[in-house]
């Protein structure tokens, strides 16, 4: 651009030498801060996603192990050894803190007499620091199951039993505290297991 077309667009646009610096600053002040929000909002996206299959893996891996009632070497494993199993294995989450287990096992009805199912063992990490209450229970319809799951565990009189003899269920809940706030709130997490 020749020299007097540079000086008649620096009149026109009320710029004097240097002006564009103080622009750019303006512009990254502006930009920066939405940058910022974007990329953390990311990570804790990512956290958050990666928290959640930790969850999923604990209570399929709980739900499987209960289910089978495993001798160990040392004797039977209890519900509170496997809970404690559980919560070692949830690294980088820290279920002690911020975390809530429950193992339940629920037995089918028997007779005619008593046909509805019932609630066999119920154990939780009692030392869990998260104040959350199960979905499964006695004072809950169908114990908190399925419809169709409990329908399997209801005494048969044309069987003469129920097409399930037990089943274990296993429930992790977790509060997840994201590194922005300012993005997302805390949530509670949740995942539940059926075998």
């Amino acid at each position: 651009m020749k020299r007097p077309q540079r000086e008649y667009f620096k009149k026109i646009s009320g710029l004097k030498g240097n002006g564009n610096k103080g622009a750019s600053a303006v512009e990254m002040a502006i930009i920066l801060p939405i940058l910022v929000l974007m990329v953390f909002g990311a990570i804790d996206f990512g956290r958050l996603f990666h928290a959640r299959q930790i969850m999923t893996n604990m209570a399929r891996e709980g739900a499987n192990l209960a289910s089978r009632e495993i001798s160990l070497p040392t004797g039977t494993y209890s519900a509170a050894n496997l809970i404690d199993l559980l919560q070692a294995g949830a690294s980088p989450l820290d279920m002690a803190s911020h975390g809530k287990i429950y193992i339940w096992r629920i037995a089918a009805g028997t007779s005619e007499d008593d046909p509805d199912p019932t609630i066999d063992l119920s154990k939780s990490d009692d030392d869990g620091a998260l104040s959350v209450d199960s979905t499964i229970g006695t004072g809950k319809a169908n114990l908190g199951l399925d419809g169709g799951v409990y329908q399997h565990l209801v005494y048969d009189p044309d069987n003469a039993t129920a097409n399930i003899a037990q089943i274990t269920v296993v429930e992790v809940f977790y509060e997840y505290r994201p590194l922005t706030p300012v993005i997302m709130t805390n949530h509670i997490l949740s995942s539940r297991a059926v075998f």
